[in-house]
């Protein structure tokens, strides 16, 4: 898990470093610029988003939320396993000597608890996949029902009647 949050950290780092080195270049440019007497030159426009972004962003976020859900329910599966014979013995055994109890009594016990206890991630931790799946359902729906999507001037195209 530590390697998890290393690598997430890391990969943060870097892309903040990328986009200071980018800053700090653009500054040397615009400042030798400036000494030269040349002209500076005009920063780049940034573009708009185009609907694409929006289905690419959608399918994105749909799809690692999803990804995120079956494989908590799958961890959650996996991590449920009966308790054994031999382990159930040992603990009746054991409570048995320490509680000054009869071992039929001390396994009755041990059985209840046995039945009652969760091992493992239970499942409904896998309901945190939903985030991201509701935020990427969120960016398809807006992708669909944009006004970027519809045919200028209101006329019946292929966009119009898919709609």
């Amino acid at each position: 898990m530590s390697f998890l949050i290393g690598a997430g950290l890391f990969i943060v780092l870097a892309v903040l470093y990328t986009r200071a080195r980018k800053q700090q270049l653009l500054h040397q440019e615009r400042m030798a610029a400036l000494e030269k007497g040349v002209a500076v030159p005009a920063p780049e426009p940034e573009q708009p988003f185009t609907a694409r972004v929006y289905l690419l962003r959608g399918l994105i976020w749909s799809f690692c939320g999803t990804a995120i859900v079956v494989c908590l329910l799958g961890l959650a599966a996996a991590r449920h396993r009966p308790q054994s014979a031999y382990d159930m013995a040992f603990e009746a055994k054991r409570l048995s000597d320490t509680a000054g109890i009869s071992r039929e009594e001390a396994q009755r016990i041990v059985e209840k608890d046995a039945a009652s206890q969760v091992n493992g991630m239970p499942a409904s931790v896998a309901l945190l996949g939903l985030i991201p799946l509701s935020i990427g359902l969120a960016y398809l729906v807006f992708y669909y029902t944009g006004e970027s999507r519809k045919p200028a001037g209101g006329e019946g195209g292929r966009d119009g009647e898919r709609a």
